[in-house]
């Protein structure tokens, strides 16, 4: 009775990573990964690599004074990509165009200066 007492909690905490709030496909079409208090969606369409940043409700961060760079395997070789405020986003060029779902991390740094990663695999 007591192992059965102890294995029942063991297994809901083994179980809780599986509960994450975790997202297949956001809402412009693009893949999505937790980075810190942040969703990152990442958005690829021929050499433009667009992020779009939300809460842990789905609501869109207004990324002024956010800083990005993504660091991508493209074609067999990382190439690091700056990511600027545009609108609505984090926005840059790739060296030519991308195709398919690289595998890579987003970094992200607010305006508090603490930077982190969106893993896409």
């Amino acid at each position: 009775m007591r192992l059965a007492s102890l294995l029942l909690p063991a297994a809901i905490l083994m179980s809780a990573p599986a509960l994450a709030h975790e997202v297949k496909q956001g809402p412009n079409g693009g893949r999505v990964a937790d980075a810190g208090d942040h969703h990152v969606e990442l958005v690829i369409r021929n050499d433009t690599i667009d992020v779009f940043l939300s809460d842990h409700k789905d609501k869109a961060v207004p990324v002024t004074g956010f800083k990005g760079l993504a660091i991508l395997a493209i074609d067999g070789k990382s190439q690091r990509i700056v990511l600027e405020p545009a609108q609505n986003r984090l926005s840059g060029k790739a060296a030519g165009p991308v195709a398919g779902s690289p595998k890579g991390v987003v970094q992200i740094t607010p305006p508090s200066g603490k930077t982190v990663q969106a893993r896409f695999n």
